[in-house]
């Protein structure tokens, strides 16, 4: 019985580390859209790559965003793309190196000259041009190494295929500054909420181990929630430099999706029941003397930053430990049934017969035949 009570409220806590962290998820993605995060933040690691000064080298002139395969990404300059497709990076940048109808783009040779002359131009970097010789001899070591259908590539898409795999290096690597400060943002969040809500871990594992009713209820909740993820509002952060575009009216949709979810996933929360918000005083920390007082508050504190942590660990880590814990839940030993004896059938009594006398008849008649050959006859 302990047992199964422990384990209900592991459940209960885990799902509302899940709720409280759905929030924080949807809190992070609605300041991210309305700061326009990715976007800066991909702006940054292109500029970062192509060795470019600031913005307006990326805007102006032969910028790689005032490209026209750039800017059929965003409408205006003031919203700059979130995601860059690797290809269209790759087309773009060779473009402003090796112009459309230049006769370098036939051969490698050629390229290589472009490249030689761009530099030259300053329309890129050293830096740049040196990355753009090395993918220019990979090219020419796989052209060599070729076989069968590969010899059909013409030297300028051997280029380009190579500058999509730097292009996407190079974004993990932007992507890895994106993560780290969402986590930061997820954490402060999770303080945030945890505080406005007084999300206490201390205190909702007690009122789950004494309400059976309360646990019940949220146990239900949880297990319909890990059955059906659907029901589950979760606005996942995309990656940056993605290879799908974004302009104005995705941010639009993303911000009024990350405010929907943010409402439901907060309602959900307080929806369970669970001893939640300031109002209430029982949820205050209280205590006979001060130093019991005092004791509270460390405890109620210590509650706090539990939950805080725990939800800034992410929606996706908790909805796993959900489905485990529930898991491990439904599959314990069902209690095994005891042999039902068969349905007894009255048996009519003789005429002057006792009903002791028809029961001890009765027993005689449904005794094996060896048993009562056996029997000692009168």
């Amino acid at each position: 019985m302990f047992g199964s009570t422990a384990l209900e409220v592991a459940i209960g806590v885990v799902f509302v580390f899940l709720s409280l962290s759905l929030v924080c998820t949807a809190a992070n993605e609605l300041i991210a859209s309305l700061m326009t995060w990715r976007a800066k933040n991909l702006a940054d690691g292109i500029r970062n790559l192509l060795q470019y000064k600031n913005n307006d080298e990326l805007l102006q002139g032969r910028g790689l965003y005032n490209h026209p395969l750039i800017q059929s990404l965003y409408r205006d300059k003031k919203t700059l793309p979130s995601y860059i497709p690797s290809r269209t990076f790759a087309l773009a940048l060779m473009d402003i190196v090796v112009p459309a109808g230049s006769p370098d783009r036939d051969s490698l040779k050629g390229i290589r000259a472009a490249v030689e002359k761009a530099a030259a131009k300053k329309l890129i970097g050293e830096q740049v041009a040196g990355t753009l010789r090395i993918l220019i001899d990979e090219a020419r070591s796989s052209k060599e190494a070729a076989t069968g259908i590969q010899k059909a590539e013409t030297d300028l898409s051997r280029v380009q295929e190579n500058v999509e795999t730097w292009f996407n290096d190079s974004m993990e690597r932007v992507a890895g500054w994106y993560k780290r400060k969402t986590q930061t943002l997820t954490f402060a969040l999770a303080l945030v909420f945890t505080i406005a809500l007084n999300v206490d871990s201390i205190m909702i594992t007690k009122r789950l181990s004494s309400d059976t009713t309360l646990r019940a209820a949220v146990v239900a909740t949880a297990e319909k929630s890990a059955q059906q993820p659907a029901a589950i509002v979760v606005t996942q952060p995309a990656s940056v430099g993605g290879a799908q575009g974004a302009g104005q009216e995705n941010i639009e949709a993303r911000t009024s999706a990350a405010y929907q979810a943010l409402l439901k996933n907060q309602a959900g929360l307080q929806s369970l029941g669970l001893p939640l918000g300031w109002g209430d005083a029982n949820n205050w920390p209280a205590g006979s003397g001060s130093s019991a007082y005092c004791w509270n508050w460390i405890a109620k504190v210590f509650g706090l930053l539990l939950t805080a942590g725990a939800a800034s660990l992410g929606a996706p880590f908790w909805f796993d430990m959900l489905n485990k814990v529930v898991s491990i839940r439904s599959a314990g030993k069902a209690p095994e049934e005891k042999q039902k004896s068969p349905k007894e059938v009255p048996t009519p009594t003789e005429a002057g017969q006792t009903p002791r006398e028809a029961r001890e008849s009765r027993d005689v008649l449904s005794e094996p035949e060896e048993h009562a050959a056996n029997r000692p006859r009168a």
